[in-house]
């Protein structure tokens, strides 16, 4: 039998990112990079994989000034 409160939980949770604008996606990442970012959670650098995977992100494409080579 499913668990109705943890199902509504995540509902909510959910449905409160998605207001304030948050976009839920999947990827698929090389185990590598995988293996990296499970390192970074457990050495205590940061709290969850999200965290990790949304401060490379933010690296990479919250700057401003890009400097793209064409």
């Amino acid at each position: 039998m499913p668990d109705m409160k943890g199902i509504e939980r995540v509902q909510r949770f959910r449905k409160s990112r998605r207001e304030r604008g948050d976009k839920e996606v999947n990827v698929w990442i090389p185990g590598l990079l995988s293996t990296a970012i499970d390192q970074a959670v457990k050495s205590g650098r940061f709290k969850s994989r999200e965290a990790v995977i949304t401060h490379a992100l933010e690296a990479m494409f919250a700057e401003k000034d890009w400097n793209v080579v064409t």
